[in-house]
């Protein structure tokens, strides 16, 4: 298992898609300045609450479950398995927030889903670029015909059990981390 720590500009979000995430439309939201500075003070508020890494590792396909593998996979010979994670500070934080609002806690949940997208994205191009590994499209359990218990599979293939908690239901613990798969182009 390999791991990678993320410098900010990795996980910094798009302000304009994190409010799209939290159901605002940007044009509007960003002529209220008294919601804008709620907006930004949030921002900066997730990127002191988040511990980022992403553990990851190839393999090949002999070595990963047929049920961990997405059906449109089935032609590739190498897979990156990767778990990114915001880790559990960010989960206290959002917690924490809720006490006091229920607009700013919400913010922060839509603002650590972005930056655990673009983290994924900013992820892959850092594979192709430092380590000369090209990747198709990543794929995530709980989508098309990956169950979300495939989660496990992941999370053990990669030894980080006690990193990354995954119940029984398939969901993670800390709450912003996701499991990729994505299959290696020759």
């Amino acid at each position: 298992m390999k791991k990678f720590i993320p410098e900010k500009i990795h996980y910094m979000p798009s302000k304009k898609i994190f409010l799209a995430r939290a159901g605002a439309r940007y044009s509007i939201t960003v002529s209220d300045e008294n919601f804008m500075d709620i907006v930004n003070k949030i921002y900066l508020t997730g990127l002191e609450c988040v511990e980022p890494v992403v553990y990851w590792d190839i393999f090949d396909k002999y070595s990963i479950p047929q049920e961990a593998i997405p059906q449109k996979y089935s032609e590739f010979e190498k897979f990156v398995i990767f778990v990114s994670t915001l880790g559990h500070k960010l989960d206290e934080c959002i917690d924490n927030i809720s006490k006091d609002s229920t607009l700013h806690s919400m913010l922060l949940d839509a603002w650590g889903s972005e930056a655990l997208e673009t983290l994924n994205d900013n992820f892959q191009n850092i594979l192709s670029e430092n380590y000369s590994i090209k990747t198709q499209s990543r794929f995530s359990p709980g989508y098309g015909d990956l169950h979300i218990s495939v989660n496990k599979l992941y999370i053990q293939l990669l030894g980080i059990d006690d990193k990354i908690t995954v119940l029984n239901s398939g969901i993670m613990i800390p709450r912003k981390t996701t499991t990729c798969i994505s299959p290696i182009i020759s």
